[in-house]
């Protein structure tokens, strides 16, 4: 009975440590408000620039919630075009994610198949978050997260009356960060802002 009772307090502190680390980590957003009261549409590098969108990549400026803040998922809202027939399966292509510091110098990259996060893998026909495990990146300040889709997915976006202050292009062969503006018919533009969110502690 004893030893029960000791393994019980054991498993009940243990759940209580879980909970507690689980309660330390924070989301933030790219976004204000609730999703779903808005108005999104969906776009990818390659299909904006052509080939010239394998280095381009949707930039977003974020703050860390405090110093040596540990940045430990990103959740990218995306699509990747299937509808549930045949025809529609994404092809495998690699997607690419990078952490930069307030000076866009490179603290973190990693690169993946799109596959193990596309909603093709999941027999889902909507868009879906697409999250990507850190292992936990110190970040201070204000810090950027640049996600290279290279055709594998479409990125989620909202369109803004001004120009957006965190959301970019950003050009890695060139060292270029430049606002996300995209081209509409008649010469017109629209300001957008990237559908990210970020967890850490």
């Amino acid at each position: 009975m004893a030893a029960l009772c000791l393994a019980a307090l054991s498993l009940a502190g243990m759940s209580a440590a879980a909970d507690s680390q689980a309660t330390q980590n924070q989301t933030i957003n790219s976004y204000q408000g609730n999703l779903s009261e808005k108005s999104l549409d969906f776009v990818s590098m390659t299909g904006l620039f052509g080939k010239l969108g394998f280095a381009v990549s949707e930039m977003t400026k974020f703050t860390a919630p405090k110093q040596a803040w540990k940045l430990k998922t990103v959740n990218i809202l995306a699509y990747d075009g299937y509808n549930g027939t045949v025809d529609s399966i994404p092809p495998q292509r690699i997607i690419a994610l990078e952490v930069r510091d307030k000076d866009r110098n490179l603290l973190y990259r990693m690169s993946d198949s799109q596959l193990p996060y596309t909603n093709y893998a999941f027999n889902i026909t909507e868009p879906l978050w697409l999250t990507i495990g850190l292992p936990s990146i110190p970040v201070s300040g204000e810090f950027y997260v640049c996600f290279y889709d290279r055709g594998a997915v479409f990125v989620a976006f909202e369109n803004l009356n001004k120009t957006s202050e965190n959301s970019f292009f950003y050009n890695m062969a060139l060292d270029e960060q430049i606002p996300a503006t995209l081209p509409l018919a008649k010469n017109q533009t629209a300001q957008v802002n990237w559908i990210m969110s970020l967890s850490g502690s």
